[in-house]
């Protein structure tokens, strides 16, 4: 703020305009948050401002929004991102009035911001926003609020997780009165708050949340509601939704554990699931969708064999067009819908393999073969999933066995293939082209995959040379 304010207040002395600091920089400044999301409004003139602005600092200015503009100014190397609007109404109170929730309806004149700080006094509070703060409560400003942007509804949600505040009881209300309206936004829209709560902790109970309480998970995801209708079984206790939801919260304790892998597969893991996929979108966030979603399809694989037992074979492949198809209307990249695809696809290949009582070589290469670089996401879905059943039906269990289970694979995974996974770091195809006099009928990439179960099974060094000299021993 001590490049911005200045500036800023240069600008509006020279064009004889209002500027105000609004909205989420003042509620977590009173918080004692950090806050990177920097907005402002000026009574007029705001595209004006803002170019001036940008000129100001060397930023770059970008117009966005529809029918509503505003401007966002940018300069990567301060690390400055601001974002200037024009109020809406006929004053600042009209503005404020306008807005979502009375801890976000908040503004400060900047000329009443000395050396960054912000004093109570100064805070226009038209809404009680500053009491609402205080007390932790996520209250509406305006009865039409939802009506008027629908979004807030999971807006609502994630400043809920974001500052672990609770939800006034008639804004809960109002939300499921006006819970079909949140089918007509853009999915963009929707998968933008949806990624910004899967980065907070706890993201299974406000999912939860939203189905039990706020009945809006089943407008986003419809093709969770038969899933309420079944899922007991010999294996489960509880229908599939509760499973599902019980399955990310286990997710979610083995994954913010402290010391719950030993030491070097739970650095694996924090490195691995901090990776983007794409946007700002990591592999945690996309391992607690799988983790969710992983059996999303019992309802369309549901069987009832002739003893009367309840089956659900083929359930991950149903399971995984479903989700397919949800990563679709999400907007999702490609690589984010296959990876989702994948979760959900293979969750079952490490449970299969605990039941045949198989962890031989064999059978781990063949397995980490299908599931390449994603082994960790899924290896700890299946972990979560197969806690989540056990807890629930055989609650005095030790499911120690299970850790035990997935920790070995993990660690056969990350000791023995990830360093062969790119086989290409090793070994080209093209370097063996060069080497050999190749016949018709011998394909470079099979012998590619030799090589590297060869280095698996440890019979080469994992070097050029190694591979080079078994090459020639098996053509």
């Amino acid at each position: 703020m001590d490049l911005i304010l200045p500036r800023l207040r240069e600008i509006g002395d020279k064009k004889d305009v209002k500027i105000y600091l609004v909205g989420g920089y003042i509620r977590d400044y009173l918080l004692n948050k950090s806050n990177e999301d920097i907005d402002f409004v000026v009574e007029k003139d705001a595209e004006i401002v803002a170019k001036e602005f940008a000129e100001s600092i060397n930023g770059k200015l970008i117009t966005l929004g529809g029918r509503h503009k505003f401007y966002r100014v940018v300069d990567s190397k301060r690390n400055v991102i601001v974002d200037i609007s024009q109020l809406k109404g006929n004053d600042i109170n009209e503005d404020l009035l306008n807005r979502d929730f009375t801890i976000n309806s908040l503004a400060v004149d900047i000329d009443k911001i000395e050396n960054g700080e912000i004093s109570n006094e100064n805070i226009i509070d038209v809404a009680n926003g500053l009491d609402d703060l205080n007390k932790g409560i996520i209250r509406h400003v305006k009865d039409n609020t939802f009506e008027d942007d629908p979004i807030r509804m999971l807006r609502a949600v994630r400043f809920m997780s974001q500052l672990e505040f609770e939800l006034d009881d008639t804004t809960k209300r109002l939300i499921k009165r006006n819970k079909e309206k949140i089918k007509d936004m853009p999915y963009e829209r929707i998968t933008h708050e949806l990624f910004k709560l899967l980065k907070y902790r706890r993201t299974y109970y406000y999912f939860n949340y939203m189905d039990r309480t706020l009945n809006i998970l089943e407008e986003i995801f419809p093709e969770i509601e038969p899933m309420r209708e079944i899922g007991k079984c010999k294996y489960h206790v509880v229908d599939s939704l509760t499973h599902s939801i019980y399955t990310l919260k286990v997710a979610e304790d083995i994954i913010y554990a402290d010391g719950y892998f030993e030491d070097h597969v739970r650095k694996a893991y924090e490195e691995h699931t901090k990776k983007i996929v794409a946007s700002d979108h990591t592999r945690l966030d996309l391992i607690k969708l799988g983790a969710f979603f992983h059996d999303v399809g019992k309802p369309s694989a549901k069987k009832v064999d002739e003893t009367g037992r309840i089956r659900f074979k083929g359930h991950e492949i149903t399971g995984a067009e479903i989700v397919k198809k949800i990563a679709e209307r999400l907007k999702l990249s490609i690589k984010e819908r296959d990876l989702l695809y994948k979760m959900v696809a293979k969750h079952m290949l490490p449970l299969v393999l605990y039941k045949n009582n198989d962890v031989s070589g064999k059978a781990l290469y063949g397995m980490f073969s299908e599931l390449k670089e994603d082994t960790l996401d899924i290896l700890l879905i299946s972990l979560a999933d197969i806690i989540a059943t056990r807890k629930l039906l055989y609650p005095g269990e030790e499911m120690g066995k299970f850790k035990v289970h997935i920790e070995y694979m993990a660690n056969n995974y990350l000791t023995r293939y990830k360093e062969i996974e790119k086989i290409s770091n090793i070994i080209t195809g093209k370097e063996i082209m060069q080497k050999f006099d190749l016949g018709e009928n011998v394909l470079v990439g099979d012998l590619l995959e030799e090589v590297r179960k060869a280095i698996y099974y440890g019979k080469i060094s994992a070097n050029k040379e190694a591979a080079l000299r078994y090459i020639e021993q098996i053509l």
